[in-house]
Formats: structure tokens, sequence, C-alpha cells
């Protein structure tokens, strides 16, 4: 059985624990089997492999819960056509290289087939979440559904949790939602088509909440805002008011009050078959949201630092959210680098602060995620967030709120599956070793 020890490391255990100075963790076949004071590599005897931990941090492999293109499957719960297997894989690794060992695929529509071939492909723990209820298959089809086969439309979410699926979601979805899946897809395409001009997310998203508002409501709609963001977009003369209102009424209207729907009847679902539900947890469905966190439902609120919540609103409704037994998540979003929606980490960081948040994920961003342990490494930085609590807020916490995506993981103690990342704490995106099963997948930071 091959051993392998990570040496001299300063141990974050995921626990929430304070970090241990100058520690080995021992690794024979796929196991955690020691953690103990560091002592000379030498008088370990038969070794297969010693890894130099000095000076850096060992911590357990990141559980990442809300991903998208992770898997061969229809993209984002509107069905949109699935990536090529080759840009799958290409998100795996990126995510491999961010320290991440466990993803969790919540573009829902999955098949039995698409479950029986989970980690096949891909040293990765990759787990599916169903979204194949007849609410979210509804508005998937009014969206869009391209992708969407009869396999998946004849598959239900009591036979995907029956065939592996260890989650229902993401139920909602920016893509049928009115949330950022239309601001940086659908209005973009539809705008390009009608007048050959190529507009940012972020415009379209200005579009967006001039004609409905942060809330979706077409009592919202504000010419004088449609306006103003039509001259910003570079589409004044292209486009009249009108247009534009029948454009975003036309992509986000018909399916949002099935999407809407939907999370009540997924609640349901997920009690009924004793797994947790993930939903879109943003300003047009915080109602909803809060509603199903007041029932017996393990309710996991995605990205609760969503762009179109105020800053006061999101914390006040997390609070809620919390008092009434939710797990609050936020996402990285591409906060940090692409900001083509979000405009930066204020309230990211007010949601750390004001101890709300369970658990951290990093969403999908239209492919422009930041690495969950950069957005750790600047809120630890910004004095907002112990190194602890972000570490067990991407690992432990993960695995207890979502019990079968990531079992005898998240935590660096004996008997735990030797999943393990060995990191800059200077700087906690420069990854430079991740193991999987106790077989080390990462080295110097590419993949080995």
């Amino acid at each position: 059985m091959r051993t392998t020890v990570l040496h001299d490391g300063v141990l974050v255990d995921g626990r929430g624990a304070d970090p241990r100075h100058g520690v080995d963790v021992v690794v024979r076949g796929d196991t955690v089997r020691e953690i103990v004071a560091s002592r000379p590599a030498d008088s370990y005897g038969t070794v297969d492999e010693i890894v130099d931990a000095n000076g850096m941090l060992v911590i357990p492999g990141l559980i990442n819960h809300h991903t998208h293109g992770t898997g061969y499957v229809p993209l984002f719960p509107s069905g949109h056509s699935g990536l090529p297997h080759a840009q799958v894989l290409a998100n795996l690794d990126r995510h491999l290289l961010e320290g991440t060992t466990t993803v969790l695929c919540v573009d829902g529509f999955v098949t039995a087939q698409a479950l029986a071939g989970t980690g096949g492909a891909h040293p990765i723990n990759l787990r599916f979440a169903s979204c194949n209820i007849p609410s979210c298959l509804a508005a998937a089809t009014i969206a869009d559904g391209s992708g969407l086969t009869e396999a998946h439309r004849g598959f239900t979410a009591r036979q995907a949790v029956g065939a592996g699926a260890v989650a229902l979601g993401e139920i909602g979805a920016g893509h049928t939602l009115g949330g950022g899946g239309a601001s940086y897809l659908y209005i973009p395409a539809e705008i390009a088509r009608r007048t050959g001009v190529t507009i940012t997310p972020r415009q379209a998203n200005d579009l967006k909440i001039a004609v409905l508002g942060r809330h979706i409501s077409a009592s919202a709609f504000d010419p004088a805002a449609v306006e103003e963001a039509l001259a910003g977009a570079g589409l004044t003369g292209r486009l009249s008011v009108a247009d534009v209102r029948e454009i975003v009424s036309g992509i986000v209207l018909p399916a949002f009050d099935i999407a809407l729907s939907g999370i009540a009847e997924a609640a349901e679902q997920a009690r009924a078959s004793g797994v947790p539900v993930l939903v879109h947890n943003a300003a047009a469905s915080m109602a909803q949201v809060a509603a199903v966190a007041g029932t017996d439902v393990t309710l996991i609120a995605g990205h609760s630092n969503h762009s179109s919540f105020v800053l006061r609103e999101a914390v006040a409704h997390a609070e809620r959210l919390k008092e009434r037994g939710a797990i609050v998540d936020v996402s990285t979003l591409d906060t940090f680098g692409a900001r083509r929606l979000t405009t930066g980490p204020e309230l990211l960081y007010a949601m750390f602060a004001a101890g709300v948040v369970d658990t951290i994920s990093t969403d999908y961003a239209g492919g422009h995620h930041d690495p969950i342990l950069l957005a750790i490494d600047r809120a630890t930085k910004a004095g907002v967030l112990s190194l602890p609590a972000g570490v067990a807020m991407a690992t432990a916490n993960v695995a207890d709120a979502i019990p079968g995506l990531a079992p005898r993981r998240g935590r660096v103690v004996p008997g735990a599956i030797a999943d393990l990342v060995v990191t800059d704490p200077a700087q906690l995106d420069h990854v430079r070793t991740v193991m999987i099963g106790g077989e080390i997948v990462v080295r110097n930071g590419v993949r080995d």
C-alpha cells in the first residue's frame, strides 16, 4: 500500500480550529492515517513519497457544490445545449488547479446514463444534482430547451436520486428566473441578432433592470431608464424603448412564474426523496426561497450575494433564512476578476462580516468564475473572515450540508479520504499540490 507524507506543513483541517504548525500528514492508500508533529523525513522508513510542505498550508480538498459546465449534460437549468466534452474536461481541470477535489454539477437535467458515468473521465470527484421536475422542465422548454432529449424529459427527480443524484438543484437559475444567465446569454444574443451589435453582459443587465427591475416585474418598466441604458449600450437609434421592452420581457417573463413555482415543488420532492435542495436565491426569488426555508427540507440558498441584491437587503434576507434553518451559500462569481456583472467584493465582504455565511462555491459567471481560495484569501486579508472559518465553508460545511456529496471528505482527520491541498499561505490561490484519494494529481501547480 502506497505511503505518502505531507511533511512539516501548517494544517488547517476544515473543522474551524486554529492552524497547527509543524505537522506531518501521513497518507496510506487512499486514507489519512496519522497527523503528527513533524519529525525528520528519514525517520519514516519505507515511504513512497515525501512532499515538502514546509512554510506551506495543508487543507482539505475543496468541495464546490455549485458548478455548471462540469458534466456531459445540458448546460444550465434552461436546458441549453451541452458543452463539448473537451470544454467540460477543461472546466474540471480549472477547478482542480484551484484546489477543488469534489464538484457538484447543478446544471440539473440529468439522465441515468449521465449518473452512471459519474467520475469516469477525470480525477475530480464529480456528482450531480437533478432538476428533473415538471415545473423546471416546463420553464426550460419555454426559455431554451435546445439541449433536452426525450431521455431528459422522461427522467424524474425521484429516479435521479435513486440513480445517484445527491441533491435537487439548481432550482430556478438565472436563465429561467431573469438572473445573470439572461444578461450574459439570451438578451445579448437576441440584440445581436436584431441589430448586429454586440453588447456586454452589464449593458444587457442595465436594459433588463430598466424594463423589469431587480425583482422582475412588468410594473417596474421605466422608459427613461431604458433610454439611458440604450445610450450606454450604443443602441440609440437602432432599437426603440418599445423594442427593448419587447425583447427583455419576451425573454424573461414567459418562463419566470413557472420557474418560480418550481422552488416549492422541488422542495417537496427533495423532502420526499431525503436530499437537500439548492435554489437560485436572488432578489426576484427571495420571497419564495424564504417561504421554503420555513419548512422541514434542507434548503441551500445559492449565491446569496447575487448581484441583484442591494447590500442591506442581502444581509437581512440571509439573517432571516438562517433563522428559518436554511444553509446560506455565497459564490465567488466573477467578483475579483472579470466583473462582467458584479461590481466588486463589497456585498461578499458584508455577508462574511455579518456572520451569515455557511458555505462558499463558485457558480459559473458565464465561465469567468473566480477561485474559492482567491475569495478566502482576499476576505481574510480584508479582515472580514478568519482563515479556519473560510476553509470550513469550502470543505466540512459543504460535506455536512449535502451528505451524499463527499462522504469522509472535507476534513483532515485520521480515517478521512486523503483529498488534500498544499498551497501558499501568503496567496492561497497559488495551489502547489493536490491529492485525491491518496494520489497526487497536481504537482507544482501543474496537472500531473
